[in-house]
């Protein structure tokens, strides 16, 4: 019996929809819905360092591996493979971060499709905070503040700018002014916002309802004095938040809490780490809020941090529905896997 797959370069994901952020959106909330009810399989991120142990993740990249299954209507099986390479930008002219998905047949096994996973990589994160926003944030929310004007900071705004249709202003703050003066650009085209380049941190994060950093800052540097009572943090890397955002939040919400003590790092691990918090800091993960089993926002002047690093189950929703959308328009390339198995 002959066996194939579908693949989808990065062009074939954006003709499939992959820059579609209200569907990420919906993709997304069911993967943290399924997390939410344990609608589930996502074993621990399988983490390869290039350097020797104990040396900074900034200097050696980042590897891993994340495999994921979902149960239901559809069942979902597969895996991210993703890179993020420091210096890649500089050095190279490419993206920080690439990455390969790999869905499967849930019942032969056989990959049924592979395709280039940065983009999804992006949008997925950007939808996070998006879903996270609708659940989280302040009834008709105004403006955002972001820190880092990089593909996840353009990932964040439009995250939430597809779900939260009271958003009418963004402050963006970036070291390189210049890219952050090109990101609000592009931005005000797309969106349609008022978007203007911050002078500092402090101002594009101050009195904002909705926050978002994504650098790869190797110090803390966000006070939770810059947070205005109500606001919703999203905290998308590992060291921006200092140690007082999470202490004087009135609630912190990860994606997986489990998953984070194993593989995560940055401020608030290495909180845990040294026994200054403790499992009671963490509210609930944030799929039980997506599933009605827990409340969300309850008080208006509740600043609430949004701590996600990204799992599987909330990447492979988005993955099938491009792969799906694919099969329909008759997009990508199929390649043979055999024609006939040399040893059944």
């Amino acid at each position: 019996m002959s066996a194939s797959t579908l693949f989808l370069s990065q062009r074939d994901v954006i003709l499939a929809g992959g820059l579609d952020m209200k569907e990420t959106l919906k993709a997304v909330e069911s993967g943290f819905k399924a997390h939410g009810t344990g609608r589930y399989v996502q074993p621990p991120k399988t983490n390869l360092r290039k350097g020797p142990p104990g040396s900074p993740q900034a200097s050696q990249g980042l590897i891993m591996a994340m495999p994921g299954y979902l149960s239901g209507e559809p069942e979902i099986l597969g895996l991210k493979w993703v890179l993020a390479m420091t210096e890649n930008p500089v050095k190279y002219g490419l993206p920080r971060s690439s990455s390969l998905i790999i869905l499967n047949d849930p019942d032969t096994g056989l990959p049924i499709v592979i395709m280039e996973g940065t983009i999804i990589n992006a949008t997925r994160t950007g939808a996070a905070t998006g879903v996270g926003a609708k659940y989280l944030a302040r009834p008709r929310a105004t403006v955002m503040g972001l820190v880092g004007a990089g593909p996840q900071g353009r990932a964040q705004v439009l995250g939430v700018a597809a779900a939260v249709s009271s958003l009418a202003e963004v402050r963006i703050f970036d070291l390189n002014a210049a890219r952050a003066g090109a990101l609000a650009g592009e931005l005000m085209e797309s969106t349609g916002l008022g978007v203007k380049v911050a002078s500092s941190a402090r101002e594009a994060a101050r009195d904002a309802d909705i926050v978002a950093t994504a650098t790869i800052a190797g110090e803390p540097y966000l006070e939770a004095e810059w947070l205005a009572p109500g606001a919703f943090y999203a905290d998308v890397a590992a060291n921006d938040a200092t140690p007082g955002v999470y202490l004087r939040a009135g609630k912190v919400i990860t994606d997986d809490w489990e998953q984070m003590k194993r593989h995560g790092a940055g401020t608030l691990l290495e909180m845990y780490r040294r026994g200054e918090v403790g499992d009671d800091r963490i509210y609930c993960d944030f799929g039980k809020i997506v599933a009605g089993e827990k409340p969300g926002r309850e008080r208006d002047e509740e600043t609430i941090v949004f701590k996600h690093i990204g799992m599987a189950v909330t990447e492979l929703p988005e993955a099938y529905r491009i792969y799906r959308n694919a099969v329909s328009r008759e997009i990508g390339t199929v390649l043979a896997l055999w024609d006939k198995p040399i040893w059944v």
